[in-house]
C-alpha cells in the first residue's frame, strides 16, 4: 500500500499503468485531496 499527499492526475495515470489500484482521498489541512494506492495480489 502506498499513501501520497501527491494527487496530480500524471501520478494517478502513472501508478494505474504500473499495476497499481488507485483512489482519492480528502487531503489534511491545507491540502484538497491525496492518493492512495495499492497493489492487487
Amino acid at each position: 500500500m502506498l499513501v501520497s499527499y501527491c494527487a496530480q492526475g500524471q501520478f494517478r495515470r502513472n501508478l494505474r499503468a504500473a499495476g497499481w489500484l488507485t483512489e482519492k482521498l480528502p487531503g489534511p489541512p491545507g491540502k484538497r485531496e491525496m492518493t492512495r494506492a495499492r497493489k492487487p495480489s
